[in-house]
């Protein structure tokens, strides 16, 4: 099987599309064959995407919207089985991050940031589970973070956000392998996507994650979508429950 075959008429949700992993998951997932499904808070992000890797309409559809919305992601997943009647895979990528102090976190930015990462998550499960639970057949991956699994200062919320993401993984790897759907999870080290400009301004900092990082490198957002292909494939028939590290090394301390 050819890249360009391995999820050769799959319809594939990914969430956060417009930007960053989200766009490479989404480029990387139609030259692979796939349908796509791609929702995100900019449309303009979206239509330039789209007109980036000349996707065709009848197996493309877009859609601006807010994931941590329960109404909008009711009716999103609602149009994606109108427009291909089926959900094979699911991406949850979209999420949002800060870096503060966890005594200078008011209540509204820490609700604000667990509901819209792991608050999204569990909608979109929600909604395109009982798709993939009546056609007995899915691809769940969550995005979480080695922040959820390590920890580091001054990302508390982000952190327990991103653990809540790791904890619900594998609790519906158990309720909805019976359904033979597979639900995995994927923990990205420091990727260059579009915070790490202002990051890189932060010299000791940057250093300190560079000699932290075994490989010496930051990740890119090819490396990532390369690990959500391979779990969205064929190949991780037998993978579930899982957290993926795709972070250079940084867990392996």
């Amino acid at each position: 099987m050819t890249n360009n075959e391995m999820l050769k008429d799959k319809v594939c949700i990914v969430t956060g599309a417009g930007k960053g992993i989200g766009r490479e998951v989404a480029g990387l997932f139609y030259g692979s064959g796939a349908k796509l499904a791609l929702i995100s808070r900019s449309k303009d992000d979206l239509e330039s995407l789209v007109a980036e890797k000349k996707m065709s309409g009848s197996r493309v559809m877009i859609s601006a919207g807010d994931v941590s919305d329960e109404a909008a992601v009711t009716a999103f997943v609602r149009q994606v089985i109108e427009k291909f009647g089926r959900i094979d895979v699911l991406v949850n990528n979209a999420g949002i991050r800060f870096r503060k102090s966890f005594m200078d976190i008011p209540s509204d930015e820490w609700h604000k940031v667990i509901w819209t990462n792991l608050g999204s998550t569990y909608l979109m499960c929600r909604e395109a589970g009982r798709q993939m639970i009546k056609q007995k057949s899915g691809r769940i991956i969550n995005m979480a973070s080695v922040v959820g699994t390590l920890g580091l200062p001054d990302l508390s919320a982000y952190g327990a956000s991103k653990g809540g993401i790791i904890s619900l993984t594998k609790c519906l790897a158990l309720e909805w392998a019976p359904y033979n759907i597979n639900v995995n999870v994927l923990a990205p080290g420091f990727c260059e996507t579009s915070y790490a400009d202002n990051f890189k301004q932060k010299k000791e900092l940057y250093q300190f994650t560079l000699d932290r990082t075994p490989q010496k490198r930051w990740g890119s957002a090819r490396d990532v979508a390369n690990a959500c292909l391979f779990l969205s494939s064929d190949m991780s028939d037998y993978v579930t429950g899982e957290v993926l590290s795709v972070d250079g090394g940084w867990s392996a301390w």
